[in-house]
């Protein structure tokens, strides 16, 4: 079984928060209009990635992190971010439920802002096999598809979530395993490089346990790319 504590994800993006979390770092970085990552494994650079905006608005106050909150009409409401609102709308407007076309648009316009990385990936000779995490929410994978259409790329759909676990959604590191995940890499060559795609990063668990097991495969950086990171979703462990 993978050990947690011999992972890092960095993210780095012009506003951070501070949380205690064993695997995530938070760096300042100006220069990112999204938010740059990399993931290593005992100080070996594993992944490379893109995530486009936090799930909710948050605020530093001295040790913590304040996610904003206002109330409207005697309810107390959270404040998404630009693409973590339309996340929510996306997953949680079930009744009625969010209107096609608007859920397209919505979809198009993620894809329109990974389109960059994948064009420059392409532009250093690197033509990626794409694959997704998957998701009630088929977001992951209605994103997938856009893109290796637009792109002219192979998709395979290669992850799996182990049937002894009934969700990706854990708040703590110290309490999650690193075999949530099967990857079935039969039949494609390890030349290759893989681009995964996931709608909402928690933890970081679920993108370091799948990252690992395709550099374990070709041994090359692969890389990921997420909508949005919930800046809720962590626990203080340890």
């Amino acid at each position: 079984m993978l050990n947690y504590q011999n992972f890092k994800l960095i993210i780095k993006a012009k506003k951070v928060p501070i949380v205690s979390n064993p695997i995530i770092s938070y760096i300042e970085d100006k220069n990112n209009n999204h938010l740059y990552c990399e993931i290593y494994w005992k100080n070996i650079l594993i992944a490379k990635g893109i995530i486009l905006d936090f799930y909710k608005e948050f605020e530093n106050i001295e040790d913590f992190t304040y996610v904003s909150t206002f109330e409207w009409q005697g309810q107390i409401y959270t404040k998404n971010t630009y693409f973590g609102q339309k996340i929510f709308e996306i997953k949680n407007f079930t009744n009625p439920p969010l209107d096609e076309q608007k859920r397209k648009s919505y979809l198009s316009e993620m894809v329109n802002n990974f389109t960059p990385y994948i064009e420059s990936l392409i532009n250093h000779s690197i033509n990626p096999i794409i694959s997704y995490v998957p998701s009630h929410s088929k977001i992951p994978e209605n994103i997938a598809y856009q893109l290796a259409n637009d792109n002219n790329l192979q998709i395979v759909n290669i992850i799996q979530k182990n049937s002894s676990f009934q969700s990706k959604n854990l708040t703590a590191i110290d309490t999650q395993s690193f075999d949530k995940y099967i990857v079935n890499l039969q039949g494609i060559s390890k030349n290759n490089t893989f681009v995964i795609i996931d709608d909402v990063v928690g933890t970081g668990a679920t993108f370091c346990e799948v990252m690992y097991k395709l550099y374990e495969f070709n041994q090359k950086i692969n890389y990921f790319l997420a909508v949005v990171k919930d800046v809720k979703r962590w626990k203080k462990c340890l």
